[in-house]
């Protein structure tokens, strides 16, 4: 029996085709400026991939009722621009967030809690796929812009960051700081 090895290259290029492709399903609905503002998911967990959409620091924001605009830029340097941003309780923010790098990003909203249980989800699936957008999150593909609205319910300090392998122990967070 003759065994044949596949050339690693060949190889990537299909798993980057077949991921373009996924990514590209999710993009459905960007604007010509590449801004696209995600909606509510039905799911049974707050956040990635499950059901009741509630969190106890907020919830998806109303497009009509926008307070504020804030644009936030991801990079390859694994940071955030601004690394960290100031709201009102019962404020509703967009937040615009641009990948300015070459490889897909996330900007997840949440407590310290949720971004280290969103972590270990990510971690867990060894970087083989991005997750599909979510009331709290939204995967950005380089040199794409998306929105998340959100509505800030408590006063406190919660997260966005970054969950792709790598990318959040590497220094891609950043705070906000909810004040009453």
């Amino acid at each position: 029996m003759r065994i044949t090895k596949t050339p690693l290259i060949p190889l990537l290029a299909v798993l980057a085709l077949a991921g373009a492709a996924c990514s590209s399903a999710s993009v459905a609905g960007t604007s010509a400026s590449g801004a696209t503002a995600s909606s509510p998911a039905t799911s049974s967990a707050p956040g990635m991939g499950g059901g009741d959409a509630s969190f106890a620091y907020g919830e998806p924001g109303d497009p009509a009722a926008v307070d504020r605009v804030i644009a936030v830029t991801q990079s390859d340097t694994m940071r955030f621009d601004p690394p960290s941003v100031a709201v009102r309780e019962g404020e509703t923010v967009r937040f615009d967030v641009t990948n300015s790098g070459a490889s897909p990003h996330e900007f997840v909203l949440g407590d310290a809690a949720f971004q280290d249980e969103h972590e270990r989800e990510m971690a867990g699936m060894g970087g083989a796929a991005m997750p599909v957008d979510e009331p709290n999150a939204i995967a950005v593909a380089p040199g794409q812009t998306k929105s998340l609205l959100w509505t800030f319910s408590a006063a406190g300090t919660l997260v966005y960051g970054c969950h792709v392998p790598g990318h959040y122990p590497a220094g891609m967070h950043g705070e906000v700081d909810v004040t009453a």
